[in-house]
């Protein structure tokens, strides 16, 4: 299979995405990217718990950062996006918190308000939104929640 490459001679994007790594959100992310945020170009790495991942992060050189260190250092990326949800097995899922989604919202609020701190200690002039994916009661549809 042969397709088109639209970006010859492009080394610059919009953002970096940093996403969960699970199957079940990427696709929806993608469209609610294009969407609702409409950022065309991205860097889009993946890694469990996103920001858990940037939390945990002990110096610079750990992967979680290195996702956003190379976006801005080479791609000149002037955002990033971190996007956590529900029931994320890396936090423990939706069964850490006993069903009580509200919660569970909460934490995850938490947890990437902490991860824009540490980000922008380190990058000061880099626009920063958060996004919680919120399921439905029956896990039939997914909320994107702006956090601020």
């Amino acid at each position: 299979m042969k397709l088109p490459f639209k970006y010859k001679n492009i080394h610059s994007c919009e953002a970096v995405v940093l996403t969960c790594i699970d199957f079940r959100f990427w696709r929806q992310i993608l469209e609610y990217i294009d969407k609702e945020l409409s950022i065309k170009s991205f860097d889009f790495p993946s890694l469990p718990g996103a920001a858990k991942a940037i939390n945990e992060c002990q110096n610079d050189n750990d992967l979680a950062m290195s996702c956003i260190a190379v976006p801005c250092d080479l791609h000149h990326v002037k955002k990033l996006v971190i996007v956590n949800h529900a029931d994320c097995g890396a936090y423990g899922g939706s069964k850490r918190f006993n069903g009580d989604t509200q919660a569970e919202q909460k934490f995850h609020e938490t947890e990437l308000k902490k991860a824009k701190a540490k980000v922008l200690a380190k990058y000061l002039d880099l626009q920063i939104i958060l996004v919680y994916a919120k399921l439905d009661h029956k896990n039939e549809s997914i909320e994107f929640i702006k956090v601020e």
